[in-house]
């Protein structure tokens, strides 16, 4: 496996992921499921595995209506109908395995896993991603994996690009790398501790950074929290900033929206939470947005360009810099 630093290539960044026993194994597996489903010898090799995997991520990119249709005379293509046989390719989906399902535990068992399937790629994937060095500045929201197929835990996030498909935790730089995941599979699929299911999210996600580095995460009103923000700070050596709802400030007392209102836009007010060193800020755009953090809070402010719909033109407004950490870092 290279090393990140040595990544040269779309091909050199697969392979620093989908290893050669990751793909042993789904050769392994995908001969060991045609035998026991149709007595059939399929002769999976790894090299012809590559070959079915170039051709799947090529027709996610150049869309035909039919997967017939790339091997049809008239619209013939090339890339895929050169690289492996029509009827070839078929088979290959149809047996494709990661898993030996024999080990698999009945539904309604206990002990039953939902990603039992994919387990042994998604754990190897998994620790793959943890092998690049972290940067300083990291984010975490949720992602979509496009996906309208049959699955127990399929998602609707009507906010995402992908609105249906298949939740996933993510926890990412300020460059767009991954730096871990986790598939979300449903309600009651993990323990929820007393501090909510935002911050268990957190909390495993940041488990393998390592502590006391002065990184600083990003994350929206989901996961915010001010014993999040200062369980972060005092046991992990992170330091934090997110959007936070009302009801999770621990009575911090800000000014209003009304007088807010009145003051006009880039008006703002802080509190400053003394036992957990939380600072709380409430900052009047063209609603009252609140925000917390353990490092930063009003000052420095600056100025940003926000649109008023009343002279139809972009206006200056003060940004307080917590707002302004907050839109530059979140959302990689």
């Amino acid at each position: 496996m290279p090393h990140y630093d040595e990544v040269q290539t779309p091909l050199d960044l697969f392979r620093m992921f989908i290893t050669e026993d990751i793909l042993s194994n789904i050769v392994d597996q995908t001969n060991l499921n045609a035998m026991r489903k149709k007595n059939l010898a399929l002769k999976l090799s790894l090299e012809e595995l590559r070959r079915f995997l170039g051709v799947q991520m090529l027709m996610s990119i150049l869309k035909l209506p039919a997967v017939r249709m790339y091997w049809e005379n008239g619209i013939r293509y090339s890339p895929v109908a050169d690289t492996m046989s029509r009827d070839r390719f078929i088979s290959l989906r149809s047996f494709f395995h990661i898993c030996d399902d024999t080990l698999m535990i009945p539904k309604g068992e206990i002990g039953r896993d939902k990603l039992f399937k994919i387990r042994r790629l998604y754990d190897a994937f998994r620790e793959n991603l943890k092998k690049i060095d972290p940067e300083e500045i990291q984010s975490i929201d949720e992602q979509m994996i496009p996906f309208k197929g049959r699955i127990g835990f399929r998602q609707y996030l009507k906010d995402k690009p992908h609105s249906w498909g298949v939740k996933v935790f993510t926890r990412a730089g300020i460059s767009g790398i991954v730096y871990d995941i986790e598939i979300y599979t449903g309600k009651g699929a993990v323990e929820i501790s007393e501090l909510g299911q935002g911050t268990d999210v957190v909390l495993r996600l940041v488990e393998n950074l390592p502590r006391f580095m002065n990184f600083k995460l990003f994350f929206d009103n989901f996961y915010t929290g001010i014993d999040l923000i200062h369980k972060l700070r005092v046991e992990y050596g992170i330091e934090s900033c997110g959007t936070i709802r009302s009801n999770r400030m621990r009575g911090a007392v800000l000014d209003t929206d009304a007088n807010m209102k009145k003051k006009g836009r880039g008006s703002v007010d802080f509190r400053f939470e003394g036992h957990s060193e939380v600072s709380v800020v409430k900052w009047y755009d063209n609603k009252p947005v609140h925000l917390a953090s353990s490092y930063c809070a009003v000052t420095p402010i600056d100025k940003c360009q926000r649109w008023d719909g009343t002279t139809r033109k972009y206006v200056e407004v003060d940004r307080p810099r917590i707002v302004r950490d907050y839109n530059k870092s979140m959302g990689a």
